[in-house]
């Protein structure tokens, strides 16, 4: 009897360590998946498209905007549109997504975050597009920093850092999300691919 319960004992602790290596192996995988910002679509601020404010210039006149008297009084600025993310998996493991968190960060502090919920299943060269809304609310950046030069940074000049996209991957393991420990930079300077990309 006292075999029979070693024997046991044993095979459960090997079971479980199994289990931790493989759950380890199937993170590392998320990891090593290739995130990239396909398109945009639906842009717009201040309920306009953002088309709507771009000059003959090619930049975009957001400082004179008609409404911003209106927002000024009401504080709200929103900044709205669709993200079309390309998840690919180079590697040879199969790499097993059951939902994602994503944050937008504005100046390095957090301006949305949201949640996906899909099941995805990569093999070997295979890749995904995954869509992402967001509406935010930028009044108070704006305000903190000057709303001339905060638009003209933003919309224009659009520095590496000021907006970044981040995504934290998870795998369904026993009926339970586990999260990749932090989030993963997909794009450190999304103002670009925000509205560079639009409309293409």
């Amino acid at each position: 009897m006292k075999k029979l319960l070693g024997l046991v004992a044993v095979c459960t602790v090997l079971l479980l360590s199994g289990c931790q290596i493989n759950k380890k192996a199937q993170i590392k995988a998320l990891a090593d998946c290739e995130y990239d910002v396909e398109s945009v679509e639906q842009v717009r601020f201040n309920g306009k498209k953002i088309e709507s404010y771009k000059g003959a210039d090619g930049n975009y006149n957001i400082s004179s905007l008609a409404g911003l008297a209106v927002a000024l009084f009401s504080k709200e600025l929103p900044l709205e549109g669709k993200v079309n993310l390309k998840i690919t998996n180079p590697e040879i493991k199969k790499a097993a997504f059951n939902s994602f968190k994503y944050i937008i960060e504005i100046q390095g502090s957090p301006l949305f975050e949201g949640k996906v919920d899909q099941n995805v299943n990569l093999s070997q060269g295979e890749s995904v597009i995954v869509p992402m809304t967001f509406k935010a609310n930028i009044f108070n950046k704006a305000k903190e920093n000057g709303f001339e030069r905060f638009f003209d940074e933003m919309f224009n000049k659009k520095s590496e850092g000021f907006l970044a996209l981040k995504i934290k991957p998870s795998i369904n393991i026993a009926g339970q999300n586990i999260y990749y420990p932090s989030y993963i930079t997909v794009d450190k300077n999304f103002g670009k691919k925000l509205f560079d990309l639009f409309g293409k």
